[in-house]
């Protein structure tokens, strides 16, 4: 089967979301994005025989449960792989000498619990600007999975943020360069200084999917009853390259994780974390009949161009 499906999930802790909606931060001792959904994803992976790759927040694995969650992630072949320290939304804006310490402790995290440094990484909120890649490449980083060429999104996370400031809410999300948008939507050598273009950067990257002008994530997929879900998956059956990216809150919901109420901003935490589940494993079961589930790193040595 020469076509090829990754599934990848981002673990941004709850704190993010709080950061994001202008909310005050969230405070549980232990995280359900951590403790409860790779396991759930797990699950849901396994009929298929399938392994995901879990973005992992450094500082997240200070806590002792998470830690120990992300470590049997790793025992059961799941790929771990680095998703900065601390997940600052500012990152591409951040003078080299701070991206470099997002990007090397949060593999150092990664390492200690895991026995293995991760070979891949994803910037917060997609973003790379002019100078992320370059220390990417600095650091030996084989692939990077953060371009999201989807207009839609960028359009609907601008309408977003301005509603946010209407209600004066303070939002830690910020607008990048809007040619990020525009990237290729099949692996590709990224330009380091313009990872939107074709270029022969030391490393592959791994866009994101879309779904016309949209982007292939949980949020959509969550819209969707399982008949949707595999409508849009059939429509994805010819190309040759689908990755799907969900967040663990893609398998959490208010009412069953103790979830602060507050967060219900979130939209698709008002939904069943089962029914979520359902169009989601309706997606996947779908697009195995075309294409080969394989781990980023697999892909990325699949097709490491050059």
């Amino acid at each position: 089967m020469d076509k090829t499906l990754c599934i990848t999930m981002d673990l941004d802790p709850l704190s993010c979301y709080s950061r994001l909606y202008g909310l005050p931060d969230v405070a549980n001792a232990t995280d359900p994005v951590l403790t409860k959904a790779p396991e759930r994803l797990a699950q849901l992976l396994d009929p298929i025989g399938a392994k995901a790759t879990f973005f992992v927040v450094g500082n997240t694995l200070e806590q002792h449960e998470h830690a120990s969650a992300i470590a049997g992630m790793a025992r059961q072949g799941f790929e771990i792989s680095n998703h900065t320290w601390s997940h600052p939304y500012e990152l591409s804006r951040m003078a080299p000498a701070e991206i470099d310490a997002e990007i090397y402790r949060g593999a150092q995290a990664i390492e200690k619990i895991c026995g293995q440094a991760p070979v891949g990484f994803r910037a917060p909120g997609y973003l790379l600007g002019q100078h992320v890649l370059g220390r990417l490449i600095l650091q030996h980083v084989a692939y990077d999975a953060s371009v999201l060429p989807s207009p839609g999104y960028q359009a609907i996370k601008a309408f977003a943020m301005a509603l946010l400031k209407i209600g004066n809410k303070n939002t830690s999300a910020i607008l990048g360069d809007p040619r990020e948008s525009l990237a290729p939507s099949a692996p590709y050598r990224p330009d380091s200084e313009k990872p939107w273009r074709r270029g022969t950067a030391k490393l592959v990257e791994l866009p994101i999917s879309r779904l016309g002008p949209l982007p292939l994530t949980g949020s959509v997929l969550s819209l969707t009853q399982r008949a949707g879900a595999w409508f849009l998956a059939r429509s994805l059956s010819r190309n040759d390259f689908v990755h799907l990216e969900l967040h663990g809150v893609d398998l959490l919901d208010i009412n069953s994780d103790g979830i602060d109420p507050a967060l219900a901003t979130q939209p698709d935490l008002r939904i069943s974390w089962k029914r979520k589940a359902s169009a989601i494993g309706a997606f996947i079961s779908e697009l195995v009949r075309t294409h080969e589930p394989v781990t980023l790193w697999q892909a990325a040595d699949r097709y490491r161009i050059g």
